[in-house]
């Protein structure tokens, strides 16, 4: 399991990384908003732990920000307890609060607790595609077997395409999707995730291609 917090308690974050990796967590700690949010953008956790009071932004604000893209489980931690910050916080889309100061085991009991229910739910929605699994509850792939790791753009990208396997994706509904802006004529973006997606996935069994443009439309999952 891996897990990425983003506090600026220095201190609680080395507490909480010694007791986490002695029962073989991986666990990373950012201590700005700005460089947690970008570190999910490229790297794969199951669970975020986010402080409300962070230095540099609202945790709220990088909460906002991370949904727009990624389903990982999010427990917001708050410093005073406050009824106000823990409505705010599952009202934006946090699966789970907990107020300061915490034991690590009511935290971990906690991360279980989320991780259980979300197990189920991937079972239930999981994508299956040739040798290919999507499990959209984490954004998280495996190919023949074997997990691969996408950014969260490449995630979204991926669960559109494959959830409408065989049918073409438009460039438009993909850019407002994905990337929530319109498309511009110089603007290839889109094109360059596509591009690492297919590199990361890697042809079909068979030696196709998985992805396929779709000229004048977009792109779309080949079935």
């Amino acid at each position: 399991m891996r897990v990425l917090m983003i506090d600026d308690d220095c201190d609680l974050c080395d507490l909480m990384q010694t007791f986490f990796q002695r029962g073989g967590t991986e666990f990373i700690c950012e201590h700005r908003g700005d460089k947690g949010f970008n570190r999910l953008q490229n790297e794969r956790f199951d669970i975020v732990l986010l402080d409300v009071m962070l230095p540099d932004a609202s945790g709220f604000d990088v909460l906002q920000r991370i949904r727009i893209t990624s389903d990982v489980v999010i427990i917001m931690l708050t410093a005073k307890g406050d009824e106000h910050d823990r409505i705010k916080g599952l009202d934006l889309g946090a699966d789970d609060y907990l107020s300061k100061p915490f034991s690590p085991d009511e935290l971990q009991a906690r991360m279980r607790a989320i991780l259980r229910r979300t197990h189920k739910k991937q079972n239930l929605n999981v994508i299956e595609v040739d040798d290919v699994t999507f499990f959209p509850a984490r954004n998280h792939v495996e190919v023949a077997g074997s997990s691969i790791k996408l950014t969260s753009v490449e995630a979204v990208i991926l669960k559109l395409l494959i959830s409408r396997a065989g049918e073409a994706v438009s460039r438009d509904h993909l850019y407002h999707s994905v990337l929530n802006r319109d498309p511009s004529p110089y603007d290839r973006s889109l094109d360059t995730h596509v591009s690492s997606l297919r590199k990361k996935l890697g042809p079909c069994p068979g030696g196709s291609q998985r992805i396929l443009s779709v000229r004048g439309v977009g792109y779309q999952y080949a079935r």
